[in-house]
């Protein structure tokens, strides 16, 4: 599967980069990300060009990685710096990639395509994540599965109301609401539920369950799998900034083919002193994913194989219109980058 290269990549959140490097695969290519000195974030191929062993399984002195295998030694531009043998000459193609990162809303963000087009603005705007007046907590998950199956996932969440117990209603699917005046670079995909009881999840976090209320899932998506949800619930025909709302930005980044890196986060405008709601937000959206979502994904990807979904011409509903949009603009990209 080829991907896209002149985009951003969530590669890590920033907590997860420390002094111990960091070893990770993003679209295929194995990379090793460490914190350097003075704080930035450096990301360098994770082979050393001399045996090909890893570098992650050498070792950090101040900025510079040393192998493991025979101590050549390479900066975080990806330059050797030193060749401990012989004469002590650096061989010309004693060098490995580097690549450019920059740190927005908490998250390492990952370059893979040419420097001078790394616009740090082209970033989708994820600002609820790092917004003081939201409280927000975040994980991480491994899905044995192509990131645009998770990415269609997210763009139905008319599934919600077979595979997520919480989130099922009494009164059947939310209704779907079709984009009438479609994006070229951006995909949104609307569900409500509007004048009905909440759900189990909206009970939980406080609603009242006798009370109707409008309930919405507005879901954007962004190149190449960036969405955030407009989640929440309010008074019938009350403005949103009365009710509950708990937006949930969902970073998809593809490791392989057939493997994605899934970070997570929850934030909230309500009850924002409760340590133990957001520990139970956390414990809920790890179970939700792993025990409901995500077995039917990897199941689905089993019976996929490595074919390409579309070649297999599936059956279309309506509520598929926002996904097929999202992977119309993916092969776009990947056209024009051909």
């Amino acid at each position: 599967m080829p991907f896209i290269r002149n985009t951003w990549y969530a590669a890590a959140w920033s907590k997860e980069i420390t002094r111990q490097m960091l070893a990770r695969t993003i679209a295929n290519e194995k990379i090793v990300f460490y914190r350097t000195e003075a704080g930035g974030v450096a990301a360098i191929e994770d082979r050393c060009p001399h045996r090909f062993v890893p570098l992650h399984l050498g070792r950090l002195e101040g900025d510079i990685v040393e192998c493991a295998y025979h101590g050549l030694c390479f900066d975080p531009s990806g330059a050797c710096t030193l060749n401990p043998h012989g004469d002590g000459k650096i061989p010309r193609a004693a060098r490995v990639k580097s690549y450019k990162v920059v740190e927005k809303y908490n998250v390492a963000w990952l370059w893979f395509g040419e420097a001078e087009l790394a616009d740090e603005g082209l970033i989708a705007d994820f600002s609820i994540m790092t917004d003081p007046r939201f409280c927000t907590v975040s994980s991480y998950l491994h899905v044995r599965a192509g990131y645009q199956l998770i990415s269609d996932n997210l763009l139905d969440l008319s599934h919600g109301q077979y595979i997520h117990p919480m989130f099922k209603n009494a009164e059947g699917p939310p209704h779907f609401e079709p984009e009438k005046n479609p994006s070229d670079n951006e995909v949104w995909a609307r569900f409500s539920r509007p004048n009905q009881y909440p759900n189990k999840y909206f009970q939980m976090l406080g609603y009242p369950a006798d009370q109707r209320g409008d309930h919405r899932n507005f879901m954007r998506w962004s190149t190449p799998s960036l969405l955030l949800l407009d989640v929440g619930m309010t008074g019938v025909g009350r403005p949103v900034e009365e009710g509950l709302s708990i937006p949930t930005s969902h970073l998809l980044t593809p490791e392989t083919d057939l493997t994605t890196h899934y970070f997570w986060a929850m934030s909230r405008d309500f009850r924002q002193d409760e340590v133990a709601l957001s520990e139970e937000l956390l414990r809920v959206g790890v179970a939700v994913f792993d025990d409901e979502d995500k077995p039917v994904i990897e199941a689905q990807q089993i019976a996929i194989d490595t074919s390409e979904l579309m070649a297999l011409n599936p059956v279309l509903l309506q509520t598929d219109g926002p996904a097929v949009r999202a992977r119309r603009i993916v092969d776009a990209k990947l056209q024009a980058e051909r």
